[in-house]
């Protein structure tokens, strides 16, 4: 399956893969260009990648999923958040080994063999290392923020050029927070609330399971959305195999619709 690309700005594009629809990105400079996440590993997408520019790529991921870094190995060196380093753990592998398990005797189980393969990441096929502050692509700059929640060590890519946050899956209409166990609802609201403030020369987020970017009013909903939890309203999911009931929180925004937050009982507070 190939891997579509659309220039969304000048120097920068996105990179779909056609089959799962997660994005990647690609940034130009003067001499260097920056691919933010390499997918699940579709060989299309060092294809496309050389199509797109002939200077030096540096790959980095948002942070360590599958989604997102699966294709680490098509380029070699890799920058991750601290946090994220493969030396600290790989977590979600031994989410989805749970989670396989638990299926193991359910009609899912011929899915569960294919989705291993796309699920666990290999972490000796790249060789890592943390993300510094800024990235300095020649002529045009990206500043790296930690954004701890979604992972430990999931970050915010922002290119003062265009005025775009990349933010991977730090903030969604749908926010999986139980693939980091560690965080929690409130703090991940005050979190957010910092960044508010931060970000405010920016005008856009732009994430990557949609091809539609966030505009940042989003954020002040988002914010709410975590605050308002309360654990009496969680709906249990039907995920198995997890370490606690994975349970889901809704918000209906006025404006932007409903806001889920997905995570365990434990991390609302």
């Amino acid at each position: 399956m190939r891997t579509a690309t659309k220039r969304i700005a000048q120097r920068t594009y996105m990179l779909t893969d056609r089959l799962t629809g997660v994005n990647q990105f690609l940034l130009e400079g003067e001499e260097r260009a920056l691919l933010i996440d390499t997918g699940y590993g579709t060989k299309s997408l060092p294809r496309a990648v050389e199509r797109l520019t002939s200077l030096p790529v540096v790959a980095v991921n948002t942070h360590l999923h599958p989604d997102h870094s699966n294709g680490n190995g098509f380029f070699g060196k890799v920058m991750v958040g601290e946090r994220d380093l493969p030396a600290h753990g790989v977590p979600s592998n031994e989410l989805f080994e749970g989670v396989a398990a638990a299926y193991g005797k359910s009609p899912l189980r011929p899915f569960m063999s294919f989705a291993r393969k796309l699920a666990l990441i290999d972490s000796s096929a790249a060789d890592y290392s943390p993300l510094p502050d800024a990235i300095d692509l020649g002529g045009r700059r990206v500043e790296v923020i930690p954004c701890p929640g979604h992972t430990a060590g999931s970050v915010l890519f922002c290119d003062s050029e265009t005025g775009t946050v990349f933010a991977g899956d730090a903030i969604n209409r749908e926010q999986w927070m139980f693939t980091c166990p560690a965080s929690a609802t409130k703090s991940y609201a005050e979190l957010w609330r910092g960044l508010e403030a931060r970000l405010a020369g920016y005008s856009e987020l732009v994430i990557s399971h949609s091809r539609k970017p966030l505009d940042f009013g989003f954020i002040g909903e988002f914010i709410r959305a975590f605050e308002t939890i309360k654990p009496e309203n969680g709906r249990p999911s039907r995920i198995k195999g997890t370490p606690e009931p994975v349970t889901f929180y809704e918000y209906e925004s006025e404006r932007y619709g409903r806001i889920r937050v997905w995570a365990y009982p434990s991390q609302v507070r």
